[in-house]
């Protein structure tokens, strides 16, 4: 990455900074994190202006000269960024973007830019938190993952005495990858947007369904040709607390709920729950001692000590209590790759982003899950 465009992603990375400090009522003085963002949006076309310059200007060398033909440029040149999303906006290249283009290292298939990559990357973490806080594996192709199963207590011994090998097991989960995708749509205008508005639309646009899409797998997913979600567990009286469907849930509920977990997950085990269902079912509830069950620290919730982690893509007054990084493994096995269509019927520009996911539970006993009967 050279270094406008590595410039130009750090300006972007702390104007997301400065704006989660504003929406979180962090910012201090708004006077001083005004003048910094118009710095920085000065600095920001400075940059771009500076880059267009660049790319246009074509310089002439002397006869059997062949510097500029063996240049080699890569997937992560500001020429190849921009010839990309040109290509994909069906703007006409320069001289410049031409050569990056048909001559960059890594680009035989067009593939995806490395900042555009990134940005894509940093929208699909920002919006589907729970990635981070399950074991994820990026290894091309397949994966066999071992995982420990059954482990026998250490045992005395007394001296002289033949020792047996202990039982313990291995057990293996198989990750390879199912394709997670996105058709996004928009008018031809597309053209006169800038180098930059596009990438940043595309990034936001793809970013933000790829992530729903794969936190809902990691939920829900069913296992037969997608990823296996946390839900396919088969949950019954020693690993879940019903509530029934005209009932209210009690603290009790939640006490029973959190003695079922092994002591071995406790340490590093989290809630996740909906927004709702914190409001509406676990906020109102009072312990023995008629304190709030739950509480919290600035933006951060917290259920008798354990973090919760709201996400609306699990069942309304439902929850999972667990240790998400020692029990789920998944795999992005490829970066996230966008093609593009020109609909002549409609006037517009189809593109289509497809990444890579796979998933699956490792250890059940890594999980206890609240229930609300359905009948």
């Amino acid at each position: 990455m050279d270094k406008n465009t590595e410039r130009l992603f750090e300006i972007n990375k702390r104007k997301a900074e400065i704006r989660s400090l504003i929406e979180e009522n962090k910012a201090e003085n708004l006077d001083e994190i005004e003048a910094e963002l118009r710095s920085l949006d000065t600095e920001y076309a400075n940059i771009e202006q500076r880059m267009k310059l660049i790319d246009g200007i074509v310089v002439k060398k002397p006869e059997g000269d062949k510097s500029m033909e063996t240049r080699e440029f890569t997937i992560e040149s500001a020429e190849y960024r921009s010839a990309f999303l040109n290509k994909l906006r069906g703007v006409e290249l320069n001289e410049a973007e031409k050569r990056a283009f048909t001559t960059a290292v890594g680009s035989a298939e067009a593939v995806i830019p490395t900042i555009t990559q990134n940005k894509i990357v940093e929208v699909i973490k920002q919006h589907a938190p729970l990635l981070a806080e399950i074991n994820l594996l990026q290894v091309p192709g397949g994966v066999r993952v071992p995982v420990e199963d059954v482990v026998d207590a250490a045992i005395t011994h007394a001296e002289n005495a033949t020792i047996t090998a202990s039982g313990d097991t291995l057990t293996y989960v198989d990750l390879f990858g199912y394709e997670v995708t996105k058709l996004l749509q928009i008018s031809k205008s597309v053209m006169k947007m800038s180098v930059d508005a596009f990438e940043t639309w595309l990034a936001n646009n793809l970013g933000k369904s790829l992530a729903s899409k794969i936190t809902f797998l990691i939920i829900s997913g069913t296992g037969s040709g997608e990823a296996e979600g946390i839900d396919e567990i088969t949950w019954d009286a020693t690993n879940s607390v019903t509530v029934a469907l005209a009932g209210s849930l009690t603290n009790t509920n939640v006490t029973t709920l959190i003695g079922l977990l092994a002591g071995g997950y406790d340490a590093n085990a989290k809630f996740l729950m909906s927004k709702k269902t914190l409001f509406t079912d676990f906020m109102p509830l009072k312990d023995a001692s008629k304190n709030d069950l739950v509480t919290r620290e600035g933006s951060n919730y917290f259920i008798y000590g354990y973090p919760v982690m709201l996400d609306e893509r699990i069942t309304l007054h439902e929850a999972i209590l667990g240790d998400f990084m020692a029990g789920y493994y998944g795999n992005m096995p490829e970066d996230v790759n966008v093609t593009t269509a020109f609909d002549i019927d409609t006037n517009s520009y189809k593109y289509l982003g497809a990444g890579m996911f796979d998933g699956k539970v490792a250890l059940t006993g890594a999980f206890v899950k609240l229930i609300k009967a359905t009948a």
